[in-house]
């Protein structure tokens, strides 16, 4: 039964959590056991929000119907503190067994078999941002170990290809850059998609089955934040293309987000402009290579031409030597057999 729950129907004024403080489950536990005495004698001062962290316990399928509540575990000592809420809450989240979170409530009481028990009464959950961030941390980690560097060249061949990809950025703005590219990216060759400000990092985890040669890819300085997640980078070391990044941030703004993308790419750049400019150079020595390349080949295909006809020349002067040498010994042998016929009768 419930001892205390109820005698007050009005809650206090709700407070900022982060003016709110922040217990682990034994915490709270010991807290009751030393001042439940006090909580029942002056229970109106003691509705206010605390902030618990901890894991969620096992949740057996049945415990509504049992009227359990969901267990919130200390990380360190393993104490348990019941949570009250609604199967609802805890699914909306998508929460399972074994995640940290942050419950903000209201400390409960309740009578179990004799005994008073602390219950905790949940006004919002949420996973732990800082326990979110270190696992997040340590799957890049573990990521960056698993998978090895790799650098890509600048695309040499015609008929390049790119994807100009933009996060945060919208297609005028993807349009204007694509034009300021210059004449040897156009719109027949040039890919332009965007990721809208709703769109989430897991859109962007395609990215090892880019088809195209080259991608540039914009993010806004407001999207910079949460572009280090693994499923992004993880697409982004598997790109199989030239890679170049830029931020599309004002040229004054000095509130640029700090992210590890910078050392996942061939090529970075602070400015779009800046990426602009470096493509453009690229393209230029491209087109020259590319000039130079066909203008060798032309020189080649006249050079190969040129000796075939001086290999038919020779063969044309030995057949005419030939034949004259033919004819010049057949004179001479008709000679010197008429000589011969005509002076063997002298001789004898």
């Amino acid at each position: 039964m419930e001892v205390f729950s109820r005698r007050s129907s009005v809650l206090p004024p709700r407070r900022s959590e982060e003016t709110c403080p922040v217990m682990e489950p034994e915490q709270v536990q010991a807290l009751f056991r030393r001042r439940l005495t006090d909580i029942c004698a002056r229970f109106a001062e003691w509705q206010v929000p605390i902030i618990v962290s901890g894991v969620i316990g096992d949740v057996p399928p049945d415990r509504w119907r049992r009227r359990e509540g969901t267990p919130l575990l200390d990380g360190q000592t393993g104490t348990s503190l019941l949570l009250d809420m609604s199967p609802s809450l805890l699914e909306g989240e998508g929460l399972h067994a074994g995640e940290h979170v942050r419950v903000c409530g209201l400390l409960r009481a309740h009578l179990h078999r004799g005994q008073i028990t602390p219950r905790f009464e949940v006004l919002s959950i949420i996973r732990d941002a800082e326990e979110a961030a270190e696992r997040q941390r340590e799957e890049l980690l573990q990521l960056l170990r698993e998978m090895p560097p790799q650098r890509r060249s600048f695309p040499v061949r015609e008929g390049a290809r790119m994807l100009l990809l933009g996060v945060g950025v919208g297609l005028e703005r993807l349009k204007a850059i694509q034009q300021s590219l210059g004449g040897f990216w156009t719109e027949r060759n040039v890919t332009v998609r965007s990721i809208p400000d709703h769109g989430g990092c897991a859109e962007l985890s395609y990215l090892h089955g880019v088809e195209q040669d080259v991608i540039l890819l914009v993010i806004a300085g407001s999207r910079l934040a949460e572009m280090d997640s693994s499923p992004f980078v993880k697409g982004l070391l598997q790109c199989p293309v030239y890679r170049v990044l830029a931020y599309d941030v004002a040229a004054d703004s000095s509130d640029t987000a700090t992210t590890i993308l910078p050392h996942m790419v061939d090529c970075f750049f602070q400015t779009t402009a800046e990426a602009v400019s470096f493509i453009r150079q690229q393209s230029g020595v491209v087109r020259r290579h590319q000039e130079e390349e066909r203008a060798h080949q032309e020189e080649l295909a006249a050079l190969r031409a040129s000796l075939a006809a001086l290999a038919e020349r020779p063969r044309d002067g030995r057949s005419s030597s030939a034949l004259l040498l033919f004819s010049v010994g057949l004179c001479l042998g008709g000679g010197l057999v008429a000589m011969a016929l005509w002076g063997l009768p002298h001789l004898f």
